[in-house]
């Protein structure tokens, strides 16, 4: 999962048209291909990429800040189960019904954090405790800073 801010913006976000963003948002995803963890996370930091995820259009905006990736190993794919238990959660909701979801039945792999940082991040962590998951932490700027085990965050 990334946190991050995006300045008051409207984005053309591929075959889901044109949408507004303004806030910190959640998102949802995987890093199961090659380079795992660290792989994904220096594409999503990247502003020069070519836009092919839903995710790509929203991160290569100069105003998107990264703020923290929580992540968690397992060999399970529990991304699907994962949205579910955020939707859950008071802090977050669903932004958009298709985003980062068009191969999955979850509606949305990105949500809106309705707390502050601190809340939400906690609110995440404890959906992937709910699931048997250790959630670790990452703290980004525009570089790699901290890495946290198991944080709690409360």
């Amino acid at each position: 999962m990334l946190l991050f801010h995006v300045c008051d913006s409207e984005v053309r976000v591929g075959s889901l048209g044109l949408l507004r963003f303004g806030g910190t948002y959640l998102y949802l995803g995987s890093a199961r291909g090659p380079g795992g963890i660290m792989a994904r996370l220096s594409r999503h930091l990247s502003k020069e990429k070519r836009l092919r995820w839903h995710i790509d259009y929203i991160t290569s905006l100069s105003c998107s800040r990264p703020l923290l990736a929580l992540y968690a190993e397992s060999p399970q794919d529990l991304e699907e189960r994962l949205a579910r238990e955020l939707l859950r959660s008071p802090c977050l909701r669903a932004s958009y019904t298709g985003f980062g979801s068009s191969d999955r039945a979850s509606p949305t792999h990105l949500f809106s954090c309705t707390c502050n940082l601190e809340s939400c991040a906690a609110e995440a962590a404890e959906s992937m405790r709910r699931l048997g998951l250790m959630p670790k932490a990452l703290y980004l700027s525009s570089e790699l800073t901290v890495w946290g085990e198991g944080l709690d965050f409360r």
